[in-house]
């Protein structure tokens, strides 16, 4: 009976962990015809990830991190389950942010109309 109950337990808690990781992640859409490499500041590391022309990826940022693309002279705090794109221009910014000027004001914590 405890067997049947471990094995069960383990199963479940397996499910859950697969189920929680893009939970947990950031996604990028790189929208620009080049490829880019993108940093993500997790405080003690900063593992980077090349995102393929019309490619997305799904970036750990379990508790929070600073994204940066290599060459760009910002970084754009993430939050897990946020959209960043990589515009046609190799700028960062939020999806659905028109300007690099939008990104680097919601990065200051200031809004457009400021």
């Amino acid at each position: 009976m405890r067997l049947a109950y471990a094995k069960t337990a383990a199963v479940a808690a397996a499910v859950t962990m697969l189920a929680a990781g893009p939970a947990l992640a950031v996604t990028v859409t790189n929208q620009s015809d080049k490829s880019h490499e993108v940093t993500v500041d997790l405080g003690d590391k900063e593992p980077k990830t090349t995102i393929e022309a019309g490619k997305s990826a799904k970036l750990d940022c379990a508790g929070g991190c600073e994204l940066r693309v290599t060459g760009m002279g910002y970084g754009l705090p993430g939050a897990p389950g946020e959209k960043l794109v990589i515009g046609k221009d190799s700028i960062l910014a939020y999806e659905g942010q028109k300007t690099e000027v939008e990104a680097r004001n919601s990065a200051d914590g200031k809004s457009s109309a400021n």
